[in-house]
Parts: C-alpha cells; sequence; structure tokens
C-alpha cells in the first residue's frame, strides 16, 4: 500500500503539465453547506481554489445565514464558485440534498464550511477513481484542528481496506466527512442524504456500501475543525438514537428477525457494560450465521472484527468461564486467535479458579 510520504514525493516529482489533458477530462462539484459560517468559511473556500486539479466548481448552499457569511461568500471574484440561498433554515438533509439538482460534476467532493483540504485532494481522490471503476466513495484522514486552526495533535483516522471498512459500517461511521468523494451517479440512485436530524453521512454510506465498493486511503487529505458548535458535540442525545435507527436499517437486511433486539448491545462500549456473555453470544451468532448464508459483508472481515469484540467481551466478563468462553463456536475462529489472547484467557480462568479455592 502506497504511504502518505512516498505518495507526497511522487506528486512532487511529477511535471505539472502531465495531468494537464486529465484535468479538464473530468468535471468535480465541490460541495459545501453553510450556516452562520462567517468565522470560518473564507479559510475553506481559499483552500477549495487553491487546489492543484483546477477542472471543478464549488457549489455553496447557505441554509438563511444570519451573520456575514453571504457576503463574505460574493466577496470571492471567481467564476467557479456558485451561490444558492435557501428561502429559509431548512436543515442539513434539504441542503445538502440541493446537489442532487444542482451539481453540475461527475464526482461530488464535501467539504463542510469550517474545514480546510491540502491543495492536492482533488487530483490524489480523481487518480484513485480513475484506477477503480467500481469505486462509489473514497475517503481520508483528517487532522484535528481547534477555532484558530491549529493543529491539536489529535487525528482522525479511518479504516481503509474495501472489505475492513464495508464491515464496519454495520457498527459505526468510519468517513471523515469533509474528505469524502463520491461518484455524483451513485449519490443520485440512493437520492442523496437520508432524511435523519443528524449522521446523514453514516446513514448514506452505510447504505451504498450494501451495493457498492466503499474505501478510505491512508493519506491526510483535510483537517476537521474541532469546535463548540460542532453537531457532534451539541447533538449527542440525537446522534445516539439516529445511530440504532441506522443499524437497524442494516440489520433488517441481514437478520431473520430484528424486533427482539436492543440496539444498545452493538452501541454500548463493552467495558462496563450491563448486558450478559449470554446476550453478546446469541445476536453475535446469530449475525455470523446468516452474513455466511447471505454474504451481505465480507464475511472473514466481519467475523474478524466480530471476534476481536467477544475477546473484550470475555476478558471483561467471562471470570473463571473466559478460556471456555473465548472458544465458542461459531464466534471463536482459530486463525484469528493469537497466542496472547489464549494465554491471557486461560490465566484469567485460573486465577479465577484459585480464587475460589
Amino acid at each position: 500500500m502506497l504511504s502518505e510520504e512516498d505518495y507526497m514525493l511522487m506528486q512532487k516529482e511529477r511535471k505539472q503539465g502531465d495531468s494537464h489533458e486529465e484535468n479538464n477530462a473530468i468535471k468535480v462539484t465541490v460541495f459545501m453547506a453553510a450556516y452562520n459560517a462567517a468565522a470560518y468559511i473564507a479559510e475553506s473556500i481559499e483552500i477549495v481554489l487553491q487546489q492543484t486539479y483546477t477542472n471543478f466548481e464549488l457549489l455553496i448552499v447557505d441554509d438563511g445565514s444570519a451573520d456575514e457569511t453571504v457576503d463574505i461568500i460574493l466577496g470571492f471574484q471567481d467564476s467557479r464558485i456558485r451561490l444558492i440561498q435557501n428561502e429559509s433554515n431548512k436543515g442539513l438533509p434539504f441542503t445538502r440534498n440541493v446537489a442532487l439538482r444542482e451539481a453540475k460534476g461527475e464526482f461530488l467532493a464535501i467539504l463542510d464550511s469550517d474545514d480546510t483540504a491540502i491543495p492536492e485532494r482533488l487530483a490524489i481522490q480523481i487518480q484513485y477513481f480513475l484506477s477503480r471503476p467500481k469505486l462509489a466513495v473514497l475517503g481520508g484522514s483528517a487532522f484535528v484542528i481547534d477555532d484558530w486552526g491549529m493543529r491539536t495533535g489529535q487525528e482522525m483516522i479511518p479504516i481503509c481496506g474495501s472489505d475492513q471498512l464495508h464491515a464496519a459500517l454495520l457498527f459505526y461511521n468510519s468517513f471523515v466527512h469533509s474528505t469524502v468523494m463520491l461518484r455524483m451517479s451513485v449519490f443520485r440512485e440512493f437520492g442523496g442524504y437520508p432524511n435523519h436530524p443528524v449522521a446523514q453521512d453514516y446513514g448514506l454510506f452505510s447504505r451504498i456500501a450494501l451495493k457498492y465498493e466503499v474505501d478510505n486511503i491512508p493519506l491526510h487529505l483535510g483537517e476537521y475543525r474541532k469546535h463548540y458548535n460542532n453537531i457532534s458535540i451539541r447533538k449527542q442525545n440525537l446522534i445516539a438514537q439516529q445511530l440504532s435507527s441506522i443499524l437497524f436499517y442494516q440489520l433488517d437486511k441481514l437478520l431473520p428477525d430484528t424486533k427482539k433486539i436492543d440496539p444498545q448491545i452493538l452501541l454500548t462500549p463493552i467495558e462496563g457494560s450491563d448486558y450478559s456473555i449470554a446476550d453478546y453470544y446469541i445476536l453475535y451468532r446469530e449475525i455470523i450465521v446468516n452474513n455466511n448464508e447471505k454474504r451481505i459483508y465480507p464475511i472473514d472481515c466481519l467475523h474478524s472484527l466480530l471476534y476481536n469484540n467477544w475477546v473484550a467481551i470475555v476478558m471483561e466478563k467471562g471470570r473463571l468461564n473466559t478460556f471456555t468462553m473465548l472458544l465458542s463456536q461459531p464466534i471463536f475462529k482459530l486463525s484469528f486467535a493469537t497466542a496472547k489472547q489464549i494465554r491471557k484467557a486461560f490465566k484469567q480462568s485460573f486465577l479465577s479458579l484459585v480464587g475460589r479455592m
């Protein structure tokens, strides 16, 4: 796999004229939803205009901002910028789906109005799409920045590898939204973002992954700004409810009956969970057996993910039965187990037995 350092070195060594013809062959719509974004949007716009891939339009949809957002956008004199203003505040699902009718590009590159991108972002992603015709969604890593644009030392590093990512999307979102590029044909096929109050990106990407190839690349494509007004901070309770809905959308396609399932068993951190080993075992077994039959998710990747969770569960709750529970079928698979995991489980069972004597 190409490392970030090797790729950036390769980019520097390329002659500027090498990709001129290619750049003009494919048009990209960079999409930016904006609402009261005056504090950050100028920086976000500037980084788009500095992209090394030049055949793009910047489509900005203002969702009824009450600050200087629109004035700042209008202050940029660049024909590639198109501003559309909602008549009133419509919310993110409506605003993002304006792209369904307005985007003119073959690809849709997302950049939120408070985030930034590296200048080579569009060029890098287009190259990947050209080499992988089945690819529908592609994201990457991002540095975390604060209100003032300073890097915090944190990074958002998603899962890379199409099969591993597809399996993981059953349980959580592993895309950094402001690094994502999609094929417009697929975006339109799915009707854009689902009408969720939050987590629309996770809802969309998890649905696309059920039919098409999705992936992340191990490159930092931008910077994600973390501040008090982030939706992920302001609406944590609402997000938890929406994650349950997205989870059930996927499980309904995998399991014969989801009415008796408590979604929190898959959404709650294992450490300190009130669920029993039996609760986890019954659900994990059903997921594995049904996926082996229906092949909705990559079999080994999903099994491996569940197995790693299973190790954490039995180490947390197994006590005397830790070792025997670790080896439970069909969750246990010898090829997934490490000698260290088996030794640790045996040691915990032994110590629990000694403690009872």
